[in-house]
């Protein structure tokens, strides 16, 4: 997927740069993201185009040019494309949390996650994540609500990943997997993910932001 259009404003969008509260130096005071520059602070990149150096079926390696504000020359950065993600936080009736656990070859470890995964054409974030849900272990969610959606890594990605939150899900039917795809369900209770997040058990980085923002918020959900 090789995006054509100027990526939106952000943090590597075209409202980027330093805030009003900016210092020289590239010292930026906090809360003001989206300020807009001022004399002696950094100024954002102008977007000209991408050309796509390798497609797979994940993600697209991009070359991105674009014109540095400090020299006015022409530059180039390796960037990833790929699709919106989604994961879940899913309580079951009893408050447990439903978790995968699976082997990744990135790390070529186990590792205990969020259900998850791409969002398809004509799909929300917040229903793919329900069908992920479902696919992954069988348990079914009437509705759920976006508790938070974030860029994996604005150095490289310009997609998002959007956690949804789902109370009252239940075991409904089996799991569907795709050919290469196999995990097993977990129940955690609340108390039990918060020891996981806190001892350094959990090793995905986008998990751990997730459920650290839901661990936060958890009295919205747990009566």
């Amino acid at each position: 997927m090789t995006p054509t259009a100027p990526p939106p404003a952000g943090p590597e969008g075209p409202s980027a740069g330093a805030g009003k509260g900016s210092r020289p130096g590239g010292i930026r005071q906090a809360g003001l993201p989206g300020a807009s520059p001022e004399p002696g602070g950094i100024l954002p990149w102008e977007f000209i185009g991408d050309e796509e150096v390798l497609a797979t079926p994940v993600f697209t390696v991009l070359s991105r040019s674009a014109v540095s504000p400090k020299d006015g020359q022409v530059k180039a950065f390796s960037v990833l494309g790929a699709p919106l993600w989604a994961n879940i936080l899913a309580l079951d009736p009893k408050g447990r949390v439903v978790m995968v656990r699976q082997y990744r070859h990135g790390s070529r470890s186990f590792c205990l996650e969020l259900p998850g995964g791409m969002v398809g054409p004509g799909e929300t974030p917040v229903e793919a994540a329900l069908r992920e849900l479902k696919e992954e272990t069988g348990y079914f969610a009437p509705a759920a609500e976006e508790l938070v959606s974030l860029n994996p890594n604005p150095a490289l990605f310009g997609n998002s990943i959007t956690t949804a939150v789902a109370v009252g899900a239940a075991r409904s039917g089996e799991t569907s997997f795709d050919d290469n795809e196999e995990a097993e369900t977990v129940l955690v209770t609340v108390a039990e993910l918060e020891g996981l997040f806190r001892s350094g058990a959990l090793s995905h980085a986008l998990m751990l932001a997730a459920i650290g923002y839901f661990l936060a918020v958890k009295d919205r959900y747990l009566k």
